[in-house]
């Protein structure tokens, strides 16, 4: 994989979040029509936050570091998914920030965005995370999202008659959002997507495509399978149905789970296209035991057998921010220590 560059074997990131200080605590961004930071002190503790969870990655010799996503709320137990949710639609126009309850048991406590006027991108909504980050590390980083596809179908649609023409503006916000953080100098950007192994329509390939297009930095996208808690969304990979989906993406690089005995067929992605780079989970993110690097070693060893060295991508199945910093930091440790293994023998 290129890196700046030059062609780096094996390259090492993460998928997005980490657990934050105890002493961070709360909303730290503001919504569309607040501050960006909600006090002077909550933004000293977030970049401090950063800092911190960048020199872990850089410890643990990671190549493309991730922002850990330190401004949302991990520590809050039940309610993780809340900003997840709502801080893009906070922070774009066309939105109401409390519509109806969400679908289902599991997302009744949250309310949906309600959708009332064109959707609109106004203002940067990372820009802070992108700053924060450029003042914590030298190295190259990307910056997380959920994806309009996804976004789109947990919002309460008031407004389009069309419910994919939902997607589709939410697309041409965050192309304006995205082009707006290259501009400043982010290097890598990357989607957050759990739609597809729910269904394999196409639409949902049309609206990333327009969301990456003209998108000057490396593409990610990570098809999350759930992980609130170590509680999975999805029980079946469909990793076969999602190859047509993968060929016709623009992403650069695509990242799925495969620890999970449920998502471990690695036959599967014999099929995988070749122009793009081949992320897959080493590390456990529903498992709070710490491997050893020998067992991640021999895990990466087993999907070098379906792709070549210069294609895979070594990462954690998902983000970390649901365990203890203690724990998230030993997996990401152990995986680099493996990676340097491996390397060693290629």
């Amino acid at each position: 994989m290129q890196i700046r560059g030059e062609e780096v074997l094996l390259p090492t990131s993460a998928v997005s979040a980490f657990p934050r200080p105890h002493w961070l605590q709360g909303r730290v961004l503001g919504t569309l029509n607040e501050p960006v930071y909600r006090s002077h002190s909550l933004r000293v503790a977030f970049e401090d936050a950063t800092k911190l969870c960048a020199q872990e990655q850089e410890d643990a010799g990671l190549d493309i570091l991730c922002d850990g996503a330190q401004y949302y709320e991990w520590e809050a137990p039940g309610f993780q998914l809340e900003p997840i949710f709502h801080f893009i639609p906070e922070n774009l126009g066309g939105f109401e920030p409390y519509g109806p309850p969400g679908d289902g048991a599991k997302y009744a406590p949250f309310y949906k965005a309600a959708v009332t006027s064109k959707i609109e991108w106004k203002r940067p909504i990372f820009a802070s995370v992108v700053t924060a980050m450029q003042g914590a590390t030298k190295k190259p980083f990307k910056v997380a999202f959920l994806g309009p596809a996804q976004q789109s179908i947990i919002v309460d649609n008031q407004f389009y008659d069309d419910p994919i023409d939902v997607a589709r503006d939410l697309a041409v916000a965050m192309n304006r959002e995205l082009k707006y953080l290259v501009s400043i100098g982010l290097e890598a950007v990357q989607l957050i997507d759990v739609l597809a192994p729910y269904t394999q329509d196409m639409w949902q390939i049309e609206v990333q495509n327009a969301m990456f297009d003209g998108v000057d930095a490396t593409k990610f996208w990570h098809v999350c399978y759930g992980s609130v808690d170590g509680q999975r969304d999805v029980f079946e990979a469909k990793t076969r149905e999602m190859i047509p989906l993968f060929k016709e993406s623009t992403a650069d690089v695509i990242h799925v789970e495969t620890c999970s005995p449920e998502f471990s067929d690695l036959e599967a992605f014999r099929d995988f296209p070749t122009d793009k780079i081949l992320g897959l989970g080493v590390v456990d993110a529903k498992n709070s035991i710490v491997e050893t690097p020998e067992v991640i070693a021999d895990r990466i060893h087993a999907r070098l057998e379906v792709v070549p060295a210069d294609r895979l991508l070594v990462s954690p199945d998902c983000g970390l921010g649901y365990f203890s910093r203690t724990t998230a930091y030993a997996k990401l440790r152990a995986m680099g220590n493996a990676v340097e293994m491996v390397r060693a023998k290629l």
